[in-house]
């Protein structure tokens, strides 16, 4: 069945449709240059709202796993690819790529010439568009770019209930913007006691909790579009040791008295490097995100950590004094690459220190 992605300024790229023909799916266009980790990526809930186009040419040649998976299911709302692979070449028992979309009711579009997309797209920005099967109803077309709302993206996947996750060790509230499963598994190997909780948590709630340590997750969206959130970030920030990840480093930038902006095309991609100016390192980073945050409003508080050596867009903050972290990239990877997981190192350090010097 032949698909066509159409995009609201009216360029059009065609291909033959996959996983549930019969869906049609609107939302911001984003390109994604990871070699590996295509399940990932679709299941990550900062994927929310968008159609994902995947620049590696072979996907689905290792099938689809449980185990892979960033969250209950795939948040993304389609997926664009040069070539899928119908039957998965692995050892293991992996269901293939298409029978995955179709199972959780995702189209994509196959057949397109994936590079020519990605290049229209560094052109263009961010745009949204619609896909479809060709000769759609063009009303509907427009009825469906029209309805595209990304404003209420984060109290879309949040959790709905706390849930807990015990270890031994110290513990840590994770704000829910939309959490990937990897950032629990990095908290839960150090030995973390997790407890994840709505994004909606107030400070009065967060308090009940009695978390030796908070972290803000990443999540979808304009980050300027979630101001009711930043009572609980700044009651955070004042009383807790605290590490924000992708949207929770935007939200600490808000919260602080800073602007986010949105990039041209955003970054998304496992291969992004980033200068750690502490250790004098360069990371390679998993990354996705629309938006950064200007620095001058925060240094005098904070120092700037981590820097994109791409376009020198700002990637970490530390402040100077409290026990607060900022990273705007993936250091849980999921994935990979895992040159940032030390950052969890250090987090713990940070509660423990925190922990034994100021905290009753």
């Amino acid at each position: 069945m032949k698909g066509t992605l159409l995009f609201e300024d009216g360029t059009r790229f065609d291909g033959t449709l996959i996983g549930d023909t019969g869906q049609m799916a609107a939302g911001e266009v984003v390109f994604n240059t990871a070699m590996t980790g295509y399940q990932e990526i679709l299941t990550d809930p900062s994927y929310y709202g968008q159609i994902v186009v995947l620049t590696y040419p072979l996907i689905g040649n290792y099938g689809t796993f449980p185990e892979a998976a960033e969250s209950l299911f795939p948040w993304a709302e389609a997926v664009i690819v040069k070539d899928d692979a119908p039957v998965p070449s692995h050892f293991g028992g992996a269901e293939s790529f298409d029978s995955y979309l179709k199972r959780y009711h995702k189209v994509g579009l196959s057949g397109v010439d994936t590079r020519e997309l990605t290049l229209y797209i560094r052109g263009a920005g961010t745009q949204h568009a619609v896909l479809a099967e060709s000769g759609h109803d063009a009303l509907d077309l427009a009825q469906a770019l029209a309805a595209i709302d990304l404003s209420r993206s984060v109290y879309e996947v949040t959790t709905p209930e706390p849930y807990h996750i015990v270890h031994d060790g110290p513990h840590i509230v994770v704000i829910d913007y939309g959490a990937k499963n990897s950032i629990m598994e990095q908290l839960g190997v150090r030995n973390m006691s997790v407890t994840v909780v709505p994004c909606t948590v107030t400070p009065e709630e967060l308090e009940a909790y009695r978390p030796d340590g908070v972290v803000l997750s990443n999540g979808p969206g304009d980050p300027s579009l979630f101001g009711d959130l930043l009572p609980t970030v700044k009651h955070c920030i004042a009383n807790y040791p605290t590490l924000g990840i992708c949207l929770g480093h935007q939200l600490i930038g808000l919260a602080e008295g800073a602007r986010t902006y949105p990039l041209k095309f955003g970054h998304h991609g496992a291969n992004h490097p980033l200068m750690d100016h502490q250790t004098g390192k360069v990371l390679i980073t998993s990354q996705n995100h629309g938006y950064a945050v200007e620095a001058e409003p925060l240094l005098d508080r904070y120092r700037i950590r981590l820097t994109n050596l791409h376009d020198q867009t700002v990637e970490g903050f530390q402040h100077r004094e409290k026990p607060v972290l900022t990273v705007q990239h993936h250091p849980e990877a999921g994935p990979g690459p895992w040159d940032s997981h030390y950052l969890f190192d250090e987090f713990l350090t940070m509660v423990r220190e925190w922990g034994d010097g100021n905290h009753a």
